[in-house]
């Protein structure tokens, strides 16, 4: 503690700016580490909340699916004499009309039975509804509001409310508004509620409720109870406490989590380079220091403990800034994330508040300790082991013994060629996930040897810019090959970084543009909502003959989707008159013959599925899917596999009369028109819109605006990529000013005794620039090279754990070719105060150093 007083104290004064530049390595990873898991949590602790919040006393929720089930289930239930009271629900996510209210959840209840399950502690109300709610009942055009959105609105009891309905937008009737608490405080209070019966009219649910609330009678036990209902219904039902709808939605986004897991694991690896490359400046330039006080008797383990009790301050510094930076970044992006996993897997939650998990508080805490120590024990034990004369040579330090050269060139060739053998293994991913480990500790070891050849093969170029600051420049970096390599090796990840995620993008977005080029090519889409991941509200099956009827139409497609649980985890289940499909999808299966495949589709014979869900799944063609479902078990074979981005999840897709046969239920999620040639889409859209007008909502997407909105979407997904980038691109600078610090203090005496005789300081800035442009170039070719073979690791990921995308390999050129001025803009950036740094020093003390 005396020497941590004594020394390192006043070396932290002194340079302020550069120990703060190992604090921000520690504060960079923590920070993005908290943010996003904390972001990710808060959606699914917000969804979680208000599950328990709407759930009230229930003990037993039943479920089949977002299809839900005929009216004939409830009654089979209350029948049950261990069951005191089951009530119908339907949940309706609606695009409210309120001006930045965003989504609302209506609520649709049956008011008579539903008071012994939840508690509607209403603030005001109409006295009628207060003494009974029969008369609730009877007028089909009431709501009760939350207090928050009356309050945020303006709404009192008797205001009106404009709702989308699939009878077209309807004015509802305030009723009542309950007290801020709660089931009034679910779904951050963008709350409404109605009879479920006016909810089924209204929605367009026929006659079936989406799941069943209940509470056991006295003296039952609720796993007794699950197990005669379950018994009773069949495997096509969900027979659950509520809360298990809160892992529902958690595996529902593991895809999405497994890629914000991966993205923070590269933040904190980057992190922990940062704070190495730190340490092993600070360490070079207190070398000297280090050298007179072990003249003086310190020992090697007081040197060596000196800095770890050193790194382990500046890692609870750093961890303590990242965990609060971690919380802010989470406030956020939480509402982005909660969009984000609304638009891909339909959980549609409001996160209005953060969810801090001291779990991953702790553990973040930890690690940012951890990695402080171990990203010095490197620095430090270099700089305990040697002896005292050594410590006090300029320069010497920076050099690699020839062993040790040999030794880095042997261990990285015998890890890249184990990294190739398991590159060959897919199965088990433990290896598959070994061999990119490996891959990047090979990149690691083999980079110092690797940049003193790109060196000499860009000396040429240097000299040819500059001739004399050209060659210090390059020997400056062939002599201290141990300096410039940390730096050449943080600017490595950092490309290899962008180059990967940028081909993923790439990959992904020329799949999904391929997908609505073959499959998604109606002309029109007639949807109940503007919105495409909104499937809460359906139509008629008879508007199919209707619209079929119009001018201009020539086919129409009935297509139906509902989310299932398929072997533990969610998937869609897609519905669609698989005859008709036979005729406009362009897709080539891949796996089937396509003939065959819509053939025995068509006759309710077999089922086809998207690529992604057989690749998470493991399936093949031939293979007998078990679906449940609430009328029987669909037991099918696979007859073809295609590529298809319904569902991040997977799809399978069955004919309608599949369908009809084991859900009973032939409303419809949207239509597909297909415009006979020759007629103008834009008059076929009029006349849809025309036709409906005043009796039913309805929204007419053309493929172009449908193709956007799907990109949108896509898009969000994008952007964590450009947070990677971003990220990618500071670690790059920190670590070439770095590099440069280390340089212009090692070779301070250098540029003093150039200066003397007779060097410009603009002649020393720009051997310092040129230093930096050789950095970013050397690091920027052994970071694509690396980034070529991330690529494929990652993509293998995103296939096989992340969302089941079969992705083309293709390196992204045009971001490599950008990378050039990018990086090389951004070393002569980073240079600026290093090189300001070089001839502002006062030219006798720099020659009196030593």
């Amino acid at each position: 503690m005396i020497l941590l007083r004594l020394l390192t104290w006043p070396y932290v004064r002194t340079h302020a700016l550069r120990t703060s530049l190992t604090v921000t390595g520690i504060v960079l990873g923590i920070a993005v580490f908290v943010g996003m898991h904390t972001a990710n949590q808060s959606v699914l602790f917000a969804f979680a909340n208000t599950i328990e919040q709407i759930a009230g006393t229930t003990e037993i929720q039943i479920t089949a699916g977002e299809a839900g089930f005929g009216e004939d289930v409830l009654e089979q239930v209350q029948a049950i004499p261990s069951v005191r009271v089951a009530v119908p629900v339907i949940e309706a996510i609606v695009d409210g009309r309120l001006a930045g209210e965003g989504n609302l959840l209506v609520l649709g209840i049956d008011m008579t039975g539903d008071r012994s399950l939840r508690d509607y502690d209403l603030d005001s109300a109409e006295d009628a509804i207060v003494d009974d709610p029969l008369v609730f009942l009877a007028q089909p055009d009431s709501l009760i509001v939350s207090n928050e959105l009356a309050d945020r609105n303006q709404l009192a009891v008797g205001s009106r409310l404009l709702l989308e309905t699939a009878a077209g937008e309807k004015s509802f009737t305030i009723r009542g508004v309950m007290k801020p608490s709660g089931l009034a405080t679910a779904f951050g209070g963008s709350l409404a509620i109605m009879d479920v019966y006016a909810a089924q009219q209204m929605f367009g649910r026929g006659r079936t409720f989406d799941r069943i609330d209940l509470a056991v009678a006295p003296g039952a036990k609720v796993e007794e109870v699950q197990r005669e209902i379950s018994s009773l219904l069949g495997p096509g039902f969900d027979v659950q406490p509520p809360a298990s709808r809160g892992q529902q939605a958690e595996a529902m986004i593991a895809g999405y989590t497994t890629m914000v897991s991966m993205s923070s694991a590269f933040a904190l690896f980057i992190g922990m380079f940062i704070i190495y490359q730190s340490f092993a400046t600070a360490v070079a330039q207190r070398r000297t220091e280090i050298g007179i006080l072990r003249a003086l008797g310190a020992s090697r383990s007081q040197i060596w403990r000196l800095f770890l009790a050193e790194s382990f301050v500046l890692g609870l510094v750093g961890s303590g800034l990242g965990l609060a930076v971690g919380v802010l970044l989470a406030h956020g992006v939480a509402s982005a994330i909660g969009g984000l996993a609304g638009d891909l897997y339909g959980v549609a939650q409001q996160a209005t508040q953060v969810a801090t998990n001291p779990a991953v508080l702790v553990v973040a805490a930890l690690l940012g300790v951890l990695t402080s120590l171990v990203a010095a024990v490197i620095p430090a034990r270099s700089a305990a082991r040697l002896d005292p004369v050594q410590t006090l040579k300029k320069g010497s330090h920076q050099s690699f013994s020839p062993s040790e050269s040999r030794l880095r060139l042997g261990l990285g060739a015998i890890l890249a060629v184990c990294s190739i053998v398991c590159l060959t293994v897919a199965d088990p991913r433990p290896v598959a996930y070994a061999g990119y480990a490996l891959t990047i500790a090979a990149a690691i070891l083999l980079a110092p040897v690797l940049a003193r050849s790109l060196v000499d093969a860009l000396r040429p170029a240097l000299q040819w810019l500059r001739p004399v600051e050209g060659a210090l420049a390059a020997d400056s970096l062939i002599q201290a090959p141990r300096r410039a390599s940390s730096s050449v090796i943080a600017l490595m990840l950092s490309v290899a970084i962008i180059v990967a995620f940028a081909g993923m993008a790439g990959a992904s977005y020329g799949s999904i543009m391929q997908w609505m080029d073959t499959t998604l090519n109606p002309d029109l889409f007639v949807m109940p909502s503007p919105r495409l991941d909104l499937r809460t509200t359906r139509f008629p099956a008879a508007m199919a003959t209707e619209i079929a009827a119009l001018p201009g139409v020539q086919r129409v497609q009935m297509f139906r989707n509902s989310r299932i649980t398929f072997r533990g985890t969610p998937a869609m289940v897609a519905a669609i008159e698989m005859e008709s499909v036979r005729h406009t999808a362009r897709h080539a299966p891949v796996a089937g013959r396509a003939e065959d495949m819509y053939d025995a589709a068509a006759a309710g014979a077999g089922l086809v599925v998207s690529d992604n869900l057989a690749q998470l799944h493991r399936l093949e063609l031939g293979h007998i899917l078990e679906i449940p479902a609430p009328y029987g078990m669909v037991h099918l074979p696979i007859v073809g596999i295609i590529v298809d981005y319904t569902d991040q999840q997977g799809t399978v897709f069955m004919d309608r009369s599949v369908f009809l046969k084991f859900w009973q239920d032939d409303a419809v999620s949207d239509f597909r028109v297909f415009v006979t040639p020759g007629t103008r889409i834009d008059e076929v859209r009029q006349r849809i819109v025309t036709g409906y007008a005043g009796r039913r909502q309805v929204f007419v997407l053309t493929n172009d605006e449908a193709r956007r909105y799907i990109l949108q979407i896509a898009n969000r997904w994008f952007g964590v990529v450009d947070v990677q980038i971003a990220i990618a691109v500071l670690v790059a600078i920190l670590g070439i000013v770095n590099t440069l610090t280390v340089s212009i203090t090692d070779r301070r005496r250098e540029f003093a005794v150039l200066r003397a005789v007779g060097a410009l300081r603009g002649q020393i800035r720009r051997t310092v620039w040129l230093e930096a442009a050789g950095i970013a170039i050397i690091g920027l070719v052994l970071g694509c090279a690396l980034g070529a073979v991330s690529l494929r690791h990652l993509l293998d990921i995103v296939q096989r754990d992340a969302v089941g995308m079969r992705l083309d390999y293709q390196l992204p050129i045009g971001t490599m070719l950008l990378l050039l001025p990018t990086m090389v803009v951004a070393a002569l950036a980073a240079a600026l105060w290093p090189s300001e740094s070089a001839v502002r020093g006062h030219l006798m003390e720099a020659l009196e150093y030593e």
